[in-house]
């Protein structure tokens, strides 16, 4: 059976109480109607007594019996009596027991069937002086048997005969009265009285039941809005996280074998832009008409959901592998590029798309989501669209926690260790180093920082392995000093840590508790670094380089600079990616670009560092180009410090 709802089983509850209410009540209302109907007669027997027979009769004339003028007073006192049609039979009794009259009311005949005795319990308490009441509905007596042939049932009351001054009762007036006329006076009082109680509780129940029906109504349609919005999205409607993840999970179920499940988390590309400028009101616009083509172009089984902000999911629950996941990816991503007219302003938007499948990448929707999440920030720094995940790209594994939590350790202990990687001269003489810090761990033994600093960049530890590696370094730099070798050593900083506002302030701490001069400490920073924020990290330049402390840039050529800002930076070298080094003996493009970083640095006044030498043939290219200081295995591999040898024609360390 179909279960009842709250309202039904509110409604079946309240009516079944409501009826055993009624039927309670309705006991009690006739219980006392039918007490009162009782008492009503009864007073009429007193009364009776009191009016019409007692002012007849003397105590004497109790005592030494009725003569006959006295008889027929009574007669006529109870024909008219008589007249009442409940009256019976009248018997007047002697406090001894004696019977001095009986007569039926409507024949006024002496009831010669009557009995003559008064032994009953009811005469013995009317002789005390209380008023009895008796209901015969059967009885063996001879004069009771034709009363109750006549009138079906019989109420006998006793009323006790008292005269002023007298203790006890000179006798007792036995009244026999019809018990169907009070039978019917309390049925219709009854069915009176349980009839407006009926309808009072019928009243009753259907106003409570209308006004619970009416609250229920409200807070089903309260609680159906609070779940909507539990759900969805304010802005869109679109289903929100929870339902995304809801529908995951039941999608993952019902996945059948061989195939797979998609989830495509999209992002807009410089969507902060249109909200500064154009303002919020138009950012909200293009949000729901992304939504709309997002919906637009998928299929009735799939779901779109906003994550928040500019964020999309769009969970594909039957697909076949990757591949048709990815297509339908670029296909989504194409539809939101296509120009959107808003307020009159026509807007281009791109986004980035991240595809996390199941069951190749997860296998619940929490990791689903989390992989997808990992994919579309790949998708967004390497400006690709479209990115599957992989597990190789994801920091965020329960194995880089793990590593986090050992890095933490490790930053305070002896676990950081830096090896040097020596720059050269195109005559071999050493220029410089440069400090790599490796992780030697307990268990997993010597790490290289590509293991562990991209993770540490997505946290404050960054700085605190920064600070370790100045310091380290720059004593190190200081026992050469001291040796008389005195060696510039250059030192990576992440873009967090340029841009983190103590930074300046904790390398100059550095250098004065070092004793070491700023000009012996190189900064090497990246493009990307210094395009995160422009104006915030030309402050930071200014600063350190004003101190003495020389700065560099790193992996120059594959980040996306601006030589007007390449033109204010106080830089004072470039270093040439190795990606484009290595190539430059075999392949043009790479030549010219060397080529092209060699004249540019030399015109702005800059040194040049080609990295990533390994080969003689590409340290006689460079000679030929101008450059003047190279990196690379064919100099040097990267040696712990015991291991370098500075001030010779030719370093150590080119066999590790």
């Amino acid at each position: 059976m179909r279960r009842l709802s709250l309202l039904q089983r509110f409604a079946a509850v309240s009516l079944v109480l409501v009826v055993i209410l009624g039927i309670l009540m309705a006991q009690l209302l006739a219980s006392m109607i039918s007490k009162r109907a009782l008492q009503s007669a009864t007073d009429a027997a007193v009364l009776t007594t009191a009016v019409a027979i007692q002012p007849l009769l003397t105590p004497e004339e109790l005592v030494a019996g009725l003569p006959p003028a006295k008889v027929a007073a009574l007669d006529r006192a109870v024909r008219g009596a008589g007249g009442n049609t409940e009256i019976a039979r009248i018997k007047i009794w002697h406090h001894d027991g004696d019977l001095l009259y009986v007569a039926d009311p409507h024949t006024l005949l002496p009831d010669s069937a009557a009995d003559a005795s008064g032994g009953s319990h009811a005469m013995e308490h009317a002789l005390e002086g209380e008023v009895e009441a008796e209901l015969i509905v059967s009885s063996d007596e001879p004069g009771n048997e034709a009363l109750l042939e006549r009138y079906g049932s019989l109420l006998e009351v006793y009323v006790p005969i008292r005269y002023p001054g007298q203790a006890k009762p000179s006798g007792v007036f036995e009244l026999y009265l019809s018990y169907e006329a009070v039978r019917e006076s309390i049925r219709a009082d009854t069915l009176k009285a349980v009839s407006l109680l009926g309808l009072g509780l019928i009243v009753l129940w259907a106003g409570l039941f209308r006004t619970v029906a009416t609250a229920s109504r409200r807070l089903r349609d309260e609680s159906n809005r609070n779940e909507y919005q539990a759900l969805h999205d304010a802005l869109t409607g679109l289903p929100n996280r929870t339902a995304l993840q809801n529908r995951i999970e039941l999608a993952l179920a019902a996945c059948e074998p061989g195939r797979s499940v998609a989830l495509v988390l999209l992002d807009l590309d410089r969507f902060r832009d249109v909200n500064d400028t154009l303002g919020h009101g138009h950012g909200d616009l293009l949000i729901r008409e992304t939504a709309a083509r997002l919906v637009e172009h998928v299929g009735p089984d799939a779901t779109v959901a906003r994550l928040g902000g500019d964020e999309f999911a769009v969970l594909l629950p039957d697909v076949g592998d990757g591949l048709g996941a990815a297509v339908t990816a670029e296909a989504l991503r194409l539809a939101i590029h296509t120009p959107v007219e808003i307020d009159g302003v026509s807007l281009v938007v791109e986004a980035s798309a991240g595809v996390s499948m199941y069951p190749a990448d997860a296998t619940n929707a929490t990791v689903m989501l989390q992989h997808a999440d990992v994919a579309m920030y790949v998708g967004k720094r390497t400006h690709r669209g479209v990115v599957l995940y992989d597990r190789a790209d994801d920091d965020h594994s329960p194995e880089r926690l793990r590593l986090l939590a050992d890095l933490a350790l490790a930053i305070d202990s002896d676990q950081l260790v830096l090896h040097y990687q020596v720059q050269v001269r195109m005559d071999r003489s050493v220029r410089g180093v440069e400090a790599l810090v490796r992780w030697r761990h307990p268990t997993r033994g010597l790490l290289a920082p590509a293991e562990f600093i991209p993770a540490a960049e997505r946290t404050g530890l960054i700085h605190s392995l920064t600070d370790v590696v100045l310091s380290t370094a720059l004593a190190e730099a200081r026992t050469w000093l001291e040796a008389g070798s005195p060696t510039p050593v250059a030192v990576n900083v992440s873009t967090r840590t340029l841009l983190d506002a103590g930074f300046v302030e904790r390398v100059f701490a550095l250098l004065a508790v070092h004793g070491m001069p700023a000009e012996l400490l190189v900064l090497e920073i990246t493009e990307t670094t210094i395009m995160e924020d422009p104006e915030r990290a030309l402050e930071v330049l200014t600063l350190l380089s004003d101190a003495g402390v020389r700065l560099s840039i790193d992996d120059f050529g594959t980040g996306y600079s601006s030589l007007a800002y390449l033109k204010a930076l106080p830089v004072n070298e470039l270093k040439i990616d190795r990606s484009f080094v290595a190539g430059m003996t075999d392949n043009v493009r790479d030549h010219v670009i060397v080529d092209s970083t060699v004249a540019l640095g030399r015109r702005l006044g800059l040194e040049v560092v080609a990295e990533g030498v390994e080969d003689e043939a590409t340290r006689a290219a460079l000679v030929d180009l101008g450059c003047e200081l190279a990196q690379g295995f064919l100099f040097g591999r990267p040696v712990p410090a015991a291991d370098l040898r500075l001030g010779s024609d030719r370093p150590v360390g080119t066999s590790r």
